[in-house]
């Protein structure tokens, strides 16, 4: 994954590396990594630099989203067909177990709305351990047990259950089972 978007964003906004470090509490050096795509961001150092830049971490994601084609019928119609030309299938984590297949990122007003299905390997988890993220986000068990570890309480999803995660909740998604697990996740 690549993290060019950051020094676009960055420079668009006539912001040093310097700056965005005092902003982020990260060495301007290790900020170059991530534009540079030599180093990889934790979810943790996504949202600070979002904040930062004072944009979501789904629009920093979005350029590894796949492009959309919207249909000529505008929202003031009461709807958007988004068409999907192409799937993106990312890590964030760096792990082998977990990853994840963009469907769409839909710009929706000022933010952006990142949809996936996210696959978990079985005795896996997504991030492996609890994180929290300025995005709220809804996942639904398409096909295994989700095991939802919170900050003071662990759920069990079944296929057809779903939870909805407040923005900066702690929570790590885990697969307990032999079988595998899969999600649909709307980030907004």
């Amino acid at each position: 994954m690549e993290f060019r978007k950051i020094k676009n964003l960055r420079k668009e906004k006539k912001i040093t590396l310097t700056e965005l470090g005092e902003k982020t509490g990260y060495s301007a050096s290790f900020l170059s990594q991530i534009e540079r795509g030599t180093n990889r961001p934790s979810l943790e150092a996504l949202r600070k630099i979002a904040d930062a830049l004072d944009v979501t971490v789904a629009s920093l994601l979005a350029n590894e989203a796949p492009q959309v084609i919207q249909d000529e019928e505008t929202s003031e119609n009461g709807y958007k067909v988004i068409r999907n030309s192409s799937g993106t299938i990312y890590n964030p984590w760096q792990t082998n177990s977990t990853y994840y297949d963009t469907l769409f990122n839909l710009p929706v007003h000022t933010n952006n709305m990142v949809i996936s299905k996210i696959y978990i390997d079985a005795q896996s988890s997504s991030s492996g351990r609890k994180i929290a993220h300025n995005l709220c986000e809804i996942n639904y068990v398409i096909k295994g047990e989700a095991t939802i570890e919170l900050k003071d309480k662990v759920l069990i999803l079944q296929e057809g259950d779903a939870i909805f995660l407040e923005a900066f909740t702690q929570h790590n998604i885990l697969n307990a089972t032999e079988n595998e697990l899969m999600l649909f996740t709307l980030q907004f």
